[in-house]
Order: structure tokens, then sequence, then C-alpha cells
């Protein structure tokens, strides 16, 4: 007798811990099933009904789940490495520290999904939606996901260096301590995102939308994709909340060798362009070396910007100078270079 043979005669709640490899399951009605510490290896699951089904500690590694629906199963700790999710419904699903290392997971629903923990590392998330899913202190490294929807999701902590972001929905979303190393996030929307403490160290932010990003404790060094004038806004829109917020920082020890003394945001903005300014195109090729974004404004600001003038920004207040830079990223100062 196979193995879909022998399932028909088991207690769909009582499964927990049974021998399923490569079992045809295929439709399977399986909702409430209890399947916890099954072997489902290799298993063909595609289009199975596993509706609020315990799969805790499950082995689901290389299994076919294609357009299942696992909507509020409980997949913790669940070995998923390899498995194919495609158009998977895992909306409510808790899916805490479960490994999904190298699965297909293209288009699948994560809304409101807990992936606090889990690893999916190289996995591929295009299109995928985590909307309102919890992602915290997950493994996203070098994983696949342009164009998914991380609106509201909470990757506070998570580890998503390496990964492709690029034209993805990361408005609201919360990156608070995570790790965005060489992340690509071209084209994203990370309008009122939570970057606080986040690395962005070489990242591709170019055309982003940043509108309403809370930048303090950022790493920004190395920033890539903020060359050309059209990008040079998503630069600008940097400064201006640096400014903001308090949060410009520029050692001046760096180029004076002397402890620099405190001051406030514009100021530090202020003696950054002076050094620039000063320094002429070694300063600037330094700056760049040094790959801090916000201070490539200020370089640019220095050397290139059709701004009123080097007097009028000196003798400019605070207050007066965001003012000018709200011009410049809403237009109605043109953005030239002299």
């Amino acid at each position: 007798m196979n193995k879909l043979g022998l399932l028909r005669r088991y207690d769909l709640e009582k499964l927990a811990g049974a021998d399923l490899r490569r079992a045809k399951l295929y439709r399977a009605k399986l909702s409430k099933a209890d399947l916890s510490g099954a072997d489902l290896s290799e298993a063909n699951l595609c289009g199975a009904n596993l509706f609020r089904a315990k799969l805790c500690g499950a082995n689901l590694s290389s299994a076919y789940l294609l357009i299942a629906n696992l909507s509020l199963a409980d997949l913790s700790e669940a070995n998923l490495h390899d498995a194919d999710l495609r158009e998977v419904n895992l909306s409510g699903a808790n899916l805490s520290g479960a490994n999904l290392f190298e699965a297909d997971l293209l288009g699948t629903n994560f809304f409101g999904a807990n992936l606090s923990g889990a690893n999916l590392a190289e996995a591929d998330l295009s299109g995928a939606n985590f909307s309102g899913a919890k992602l915290c202190g997950a493994k996203l490294s070098w994983a696949y996901l342009p164009g998914a929807n991380l609106c509201g999701a909470d990757v506070s902590g998570a580890d998503v260096s390496g990964a492709d972001l690029s034209e993805a929905n990361l408005s609201l979303t919360n990156f608070s301590e995570a790790n965005l190393h060489d992340v690509d996030l071209s084209e994203c929307d990370l309008s009122e995102c939570d970057l606080r403490g986040a690395n962005l160290s070489k990242a591709n932010l170019s055309l982003v939308n940043l509108s309403g990003v809370d930048l303090r404790g950022i790493n920004l060094l190395g920033v890539l994709g903020l060359a050309s004038m059209q990008e040079e806004m998503s630069r600008l829109v940097l400064l201006r909340e640096a400014i903001r917020q308090e949060s410009f920082e520029f050692d001046m020890s760096y180029w004076h060798g002397e402890e620099s003394p405190d001051k406030s945001s514009f100021e530090s903005f202020l003696d950054t362009c002076g050094t620039t300014h000063c320094g002429g195109g070694y300063c600037q090729k330094k700056l760049a070396e040094e790959g801090n974004p916000i201070a490539l404004t200020s370089a640019a600001i220095a050397g290139s910007y059709a701004i009123p003038s080097m007097a009028w920004l000196f003798s400019s207040s605070e207050k007066e100078f965001l003012a000018y830079l709200d011009d410049l990223i809403s237009g109605k100062e043109p953005l030239l270079q002299r």
C-alpha cells in the first residue's frame, strides 16, 4: 500500500512524527492536521489545504507545495530548505526559527506571518508579500526580493546583507539595527521607514524615496548610486533630514588633527563645506574615498551647486538653508551645476 493509502487510514489529528517522505499528497485535505515532527521531505503537497495545520519541527526539505494553503499554520522550527513554495498562502502562519534557505518563494503571501529568527538566506522571494510580517532577527542575506512588498513589516535586527530589494515597497518598514550592508535598494519606496541604527554601508540607494525617514545612527559609509543629478536628490533628502534630526556627523579632527568642539548638525555641515571649499579637489577626493554621502553632498554644494554664493551659505541661518534645500528638492530652485 502506498503512503497516500496509509494516510487515509490515519486519524488526521495524529500524524505527528509520521514518515511521509516522497508521499503523493496532491490537493490533500489536511486542515488542522497534526504533522508536527513529521518527515515530509520531497513530498508532493501541491494545492494541499493545510489551514491551521501543526507542522512545528516538521521536515519539508525539497517538498513541492506550489499554491498550497498554509494560512495560520504552525511551521515553527520547520525545515523547508530548497522547498518549492511558489504562490503559497502563508498569511498569519508561524514560521519562527524555520529554515527556508534556498527555498523558492516567488509570489508567496506572508501577510502578517511570524518569521522571527527564520533563515531565508539566498531564497527567491521576488514579488512576495511580507506586509505586516514579523521578520525581526531573521536571516535574509543574499535573498532575492525585487518588487517584494514589506510595507509595515518588522525587520529589526535582521541580516539583510547582500540582498536584492530593488523596486520593493518598504514604506513604514522597521529596519532598526538591521544589517543592510551591500543591499540593492534602488528605486525602493522607503518613506516613513525606521532605519535607526541600521548598517547601510555600500548599499545602493539610487532613486529611493526617503521622505520622512529617521536617519539617526545610520552607517552610510560607501553608499552607492548617488552620483547622477537625479539621484543627487536622494542625497539632498539625507542631508536635510540629518540636519533636522541633529544627526549630521563629520569629524573635523580627521582634517585638522585636533578634537572638534560640540556643534550643531548645521554648524558641522558648514564646517564640512568650508573644508571642501578651501581644500578644493584634494578634500573632495578624500571625501569620495571616505564615501560618506552626506559629507559628499557638502562637497557638491561647496564646489558645484548653483547656490546663491558661498558668502550667502555661511551667513544663512539653519532655517534659511533648510528652506533652500526644500526648494531644491521640490524643484522650485533648479538643481544645476556650474
